[in-house]
């Protein structure tokens, strides 16, 4: 509990302050794309190589290998089945877009690291780390071209500086490779700009909102169930059963189960504001499952150390 409420109190202070920036002026339209740009196009690759400068240990390496497939195979699952479901719904057309991502991709990074480095050690930092890997090459390319509406050419996918770091990063991490001092220490400094400044461009955007909106949306409140709730229990009944008849890991298990319990990712709000697809409904949900979460995580935290033992 005391990690969890360490972290929400980071991502408190960094929307505060996009916020304050806002209603003050220092930050306006313009500014909030610029700061968009830059932080998809210069910071975020930094952060994306940084994740896979990670040692692999011969202990964990069945159980990075188990939490990858697990990853893949929910990605194109959820992916599937939350695009059919979106055009069921009676949103607009961009808003069915945002449900998808907003639903599948979830704060991986900022909230899973650290939890999963707290409640398992190094093992289940190196093991989100893995599942991190995963986000990155799903929502950097699905992602991107379901918020974008293009069917961009192979050649502009492959050219995208995020797509590049999410390759380049999945071939480090397999390979024996890693930065040395110098060149990590730099990278590192670089990609830690990602969650802070995120959390502005959140905080921004959310400063031309009525918060009321954030607390009555039900549209808001479905994205909710689903990322906190519905897709949490799946995974987990998927991974007990693989569980008791595959052998994995109680570790391994519990991690995979809690990388899909977090709160929507901040890269949603971020990637609707740069395409212009929805920002103010993705920062809503975004904000909402942030404080939803609150409750939801802790309880499947609880359920996961009853579970996988």
């Amino acid at each position: 509990m005391d990690v969890l409420l360490h972290v929400f109190i980071k991502i408190a202070v960094a929307v505060t302050l996009g916020f304050v920036l806002r209603k003050g002026g220092i930050i306006d339209e313009k500014m909030q794309k610029g700061l968009s740009d830059i932080l998809l196009l210069a910071i975020l690759p930094f952060s994306i190589l940084a994740s896979a400068n990670y040692e692999k240990t011969p202990e964990v390496e069945n159980g990075m290998l188990a939490t990858l497939v697990a990853a893949l195979i929910y990605y194109l699952i959820s992916l599937i089945a939350m695009r059919l479901l979106s055009r069921k719904l009676p949103f607009e057309e961009k808003e069915k877009r945002v449900f998808v991502t907003m639903t599948v991709f979830a704060n991986t990074g900022f909230v899973g690291f650290p939890l999963m480095s707290a409640l398992y050690g190094n093992q289940g930092l190196l093991l989100a780390v893995v599942f991190n890997l995963s986000y990155n090459l799903f929502m950097y390319t699905y992602g991107i071209h379901l918020l974008s509406g293009k069917t961009g050419s192979i050649v502009s996918i492959l050219s995208n500086p995020v797509n590049i770091a999410s390759v380049t990063a999945i071939v480090i991490f397999i390979s024996p490779f890693r930065f040395p001092s110098y060149v990590s220490e730099p990278v590192d400094l670089i990609g830690s700009m990602t969650v802070p400044l995120s959390m502005i461009i959140i905080g921004s955007n959310l400063a031309a909102m009525p918060f009321l909106k954030v607390i009555s949306d039900p549209k808001s409140y479905l994205i909710s169930f689903v990322r906190l709730i519905l897709l949490p229990a799946l995974v987990m009944g998927g991974m007990y059963i693989a569980f008791q008849s595959l052998s994995i890991a109680a570790a391994t298990a519990a991690v995979v189960v809690l990388m899909c319990t977090l709160p929507c990712g901040s890269m949603n709000v971020i990637l609707s504001e740069k395409y212009d697809c929805a920002p103010e409904f993705a920062a809503r949900a975004t904000v909402q499952s942030m404080l939803l979460c609150m409750a939801t995580l802790p309880a499947f935290v609880f359920v996961c150390a009853k579970l996988f033992v």
